[in-house]
């Protein structure tokens, strides 16, 4: 691995779902993670920045059925 490589993937950090711990690089299964992200203040809120993305989607898609249904 280049050392330039080696500096951005040590920088990264990752929010482990399973363990509900912030990693530094990605060391577990990509199954158990969010990321990568900038510090580990932006990894510790992934699962409230997820959240907040669904109930966004959500309430697109009633918005989205109640246009719907009025046609």
């Amino acid at each position: 691995m280049s050392e330039e490589r080696s500096s951005t993937v040590a920088s990264e950090y990752w929010y482990n779902t399973q363990t509900h711990e912030v990693e530094v690089g990605r060391s577990s299964s990509w199954s158990h993670l969010m990321g990568p992200y900038k510090s580990r203040e932006e990894a510790l809120q992934a699962l409230d920045h997820a959240r907040q993305r669904s109930d966004d989607w959500d309430k697109d898609d009633e918005d989205w059925a109640a246009g719907h249904k009025e046609r």
